[in-house]
């Protein structure tokens, strides 16, 4: 099933700057696809565009078939910052994810306190965000960001604050998380600078030139999960994707 289409997507900030150029792939239901390029090449503006944040100059992104003409209910968005509200606890900044749902606050409360019981939290649901650490707080983004229930979770370089050791357990969460039935996400669509993480975690992986960013190369990845970094056919990965991104 065809989850989300990225159909000729350019974007410009002025006449005299062009930011991507006539960008096209696509994201089936189960893929997680990420999209790999240099910095500054207009990566996390594209993910901005999927999700509805940003209007295109050209194009069009399609979610289940539907035009994406700003936020949408199916898509949602991690942010590499974590961004979470200060003020409120993490049992609050998770609550919010059910903001624009018709339930009660009894029943966002007992689904909030599930979540974080899925991502190890329950201890910390009345605890502030400046106590927790930074792969703590990257799960509570992630829970508040899975609580509308989406389809296709968009995650803008989430591991790239985190030190190697956590960033490695969360991305198993991940991969859990799309293999877990209990959990509404269906697909994932990743922004990253990071080739090896791409490879570790990816179906398919979306290759950015340099600013005004066109797609070099879609690599597939039919590895089976989990992969080997040190196996002949990852590192045999590595060196294309390199190759493709060192090409002119």
């Amino acid at each position: 099933m065809r989850m989300v289409e990225v159909d000729d997507i350019s974007f410009m900030y002025s006449s005299a700057a062009k930011v991507i150029d006539g960008v096209s792939f696509t994201v089936d239901k189960g893929e997680f696809v990420s999209i790999l390029g240099p910095s500054g090449c207009g990566k996390s503006t594209l993910l901005r565009i999927i999700a509805g944040l940003i209007k295109p100059s050209k194009g069009r992104v399609l979610y289940m078939g539907n035009d994406v003409k700003g936020p949408t209910k199916g898509l949602s968005f991690v942010f590499q910052d974590f961004a979470l509200l200060p003020w409120l606890t993490n049992l609050q900044n998770v609550e919010l994810g059910f903001s624009l749902m018709d339930i009660t606050e009894e029943e966002k409360r007992k689904r909030s306190l599930l979540l974080l019981d899925k991502f190890g939290l329950i201890g910390f649901e009345d605890a502030y965000p400046n106590v927790l650490s930074g792969g703590m707080k990257q799960r509570v983004g992630i829970a508040r960001a899975i609580a509308s229930d989406p389809d296709v979770l968009l995650m803008d370089e989430p591991f790239s604050s985190l030190d190697e050791l956590t960033a490695g357990t969360l991305r198993n969460d991940i991969l859990f998380m799309l293999k877990n039935e209990d959990l509404p996400v269906h697909s994932v669509i990743m922004v990253t600078h990071n080739v090896e993480e791409a490879i570790e975690l990816s179906d398919k992986v979306v290759i950015l030139s340099e600013k005004p960013a066109y797609v070099k190369a879609v690599k597939d990845l039919r590895m089976k999960q989990p992969r080997n970094k040190h196996g002949r056919e990852f590192l045999k990965n590595m060196d294309s994707v390199y190759a493709v991104l060192a090409k002119d």
